[in-house]
């Protein structure tokens, strides 16, 4: 899925519809719905698996649009769009889902070496994961990255 769109409310709502008129066209025998619900289908995984991120993003931008004016519905359109499955805030090319796995494996790794000399604790500020030494009693511990300063026994 690397440089790929991904999935969002157009492809959804492209998948669901396809879902319900593939039911409906079983249950009732209906062989040209299914034909319809197969191209759904098909449309909203090409959609997904597209390259051409600024063309979906217009599509799914106009599609939420009209669907903001629907009553009862809008509102869950409303807010900011929700592009693909990758992080927005994260640039294109730091490496998305991967990096950010691989990075939880390491920090994982080294917590589950470190266990029996260091205690892990979490900044309520901004949530870094802190390390401390172990049976020290009651510390007085400073983030590095907020310098929230925080007492805690370890």
């Amino acid at each position: 899925m690397k440089d790929r769109y991904g999935v969002d409310d157009f492809s959804l709502a492209l998948g669901g519809v396809g879902v319900v008129l593939t039911l409906v066209g079983t249950i009732f025998s209906l062989q040209p719905l299914s034909y319809i619900a197969l191209a759904l289908l098909v449309l909203a995984l090409v959609r997904a698996l597209s390259k051409n991120g600024a063309a979906r993003r217009q599509e799914n931008d106009a599609f939420r649009r009209i669907m903001a004016r629907i009553p009862g519905i809008g509102a869950r359109f409303g807010g900011p769009a929700r592009t693909s499955s990758r992080s927005s805030a994260r640039p294109s090319g730091a490496g998305g889902a991967t990096a950010d796995f691989k990075r939880q494996a390491r920090t994982a790794k080294k917590m589950w070496k470190d266990r029996k000399t260091k205690a892990f604790l979490k900044c309520p500020t901004c949530g870094q994961t802190l390390s401390v030494p172990k049976g020290k009693g009651k510390i007085i511990v400073t983030c590095p990255k907020c310098h929230t300063r925080m007492e805690t026994r370890s």
